[in-house]
């Protein structure tokens, strides 16, 4: 039986990690609209929603720290990639800081504070995670990479779903433009992240099964589990709690769907039901693209 989506990924083609690595973008201070946001301000919701964005973005030296103690650090093509990677969205989270300081009205939502043993606990939790993790990690061998790589393609599916809503939310021109620029660069985090995901996953199927059992176990967007729940419902409910939201919803766990292994997971409609959006039916991602 011929693979309906075999022309699709052979477009995708070879991922140049040269040409990639010397292209990186730094910061964006001198090509930002900060005058037109001084002009047209962005609504409240919008301010929160990338005071949000700005704070996923600043998780990645975290996360990559997880990354690095499995068999990813012995890839020297991955690490490459992911030192980039990092070095991009830095900025990234750099040009939204910029923005939110043009808006001399933003005020940043407070967290609720935590219980003096709570924070205790997530504190013992993120010093020795990293420890079982390695260990884990390095005894599954090079198949464990695969969760990583699957989890970075949704990672910028989500994302890009996330940067159209926001602006159909609030078609602030000069807000357009930023994050259409901004897409443009995650372009290539996106296509770096489904070559290797499509790689990883058709070449074994120990790294099928892994990567299933990973998702379907527990999946939300990557620094999601480091904000405060209130944030990331409001996210949820603010970008996909409508018919187009949901409908994106919809679309990003069809392409899971579309992944060697993954089929029926509907990760991203578990997420968002969790994180208060209604209306989701429990089919949604389980049907492939067509």
């Amino acid at each position: 039986m011929t693979d309906p989506h075999k022309a699709e990924r052979e477009l995708i083609g070879d991922f140049d990690i040269r040409a990639y690595t010397r292209t990186a973008a730094g910061s964006h201070a001198d090509s930002l609209p900060l005058e037109a946001f001084a002009e047209h301000p962005l609504a409240a919701k919008t301010l929160r929603a990338i005071a949000y964005l700005r704070d996923l973005e600043r998780f990645t030296m975290h996360h990559m720290r997880d990354v690095l103690v499995t068999p990813s650090h012995k890839d020297a093509r991955l690490t490459a990639f992911l030192a980039t990677w990092a070095f991009e969205k830095y900025w990234i989270a750099d040009a939204f800081d910029r923005i939110l300081a043009a808006h001399s009205t933003f005020v940043p939502v407070k967290n609720r504070a935590r219980l003096r043993i709570v924070r205790f606990g997530r504190e013992f939790v993120d010093r020795v995670s990293p420890i079982f993790t390695a260990i884990r990690a390095n005894l599954i061998g090079e198949d464990f990479i695969s969760i990583h790589v699957t989890r970075g393609f949704i990672d910028e599916l989500v994302s890009r779903a996330t940067y159209s809503e926001i602006v159909r939310r609030d078609p602030n021109t000069a807000l357009k433009d930023v994050l259409t620029a901004f897409q443009q660069l995650r372009n290539r985090h996106l296509q770096f992240f489904e070559g290797e995901t499509l790689r990883r996953l058709e070449e074994s199927t120990s790294a099928r099964k892994l990567t299933h059992s990973s998702l379907k176990r527990s999946w939300a967007p990557t620094g999601t589990n480091e904000q405060a729940t209130q944030e990331t419902r409001f996210m949820m409910t603010y970008l996909f709690g409508d018919a187009d939201g949901r409908a994106d919803i919809a679309a990003i766990d069809r392409v899971i769907d579309t992944l060697p292994g993954q089929r029926g997971l509907a990760v991203m409609s578990k997420a968002a039901r969790r994180f208060g959006v209604k209306g989701l039916g429990n089919s949604a991602g389980t049907r492939a693209t067509a």
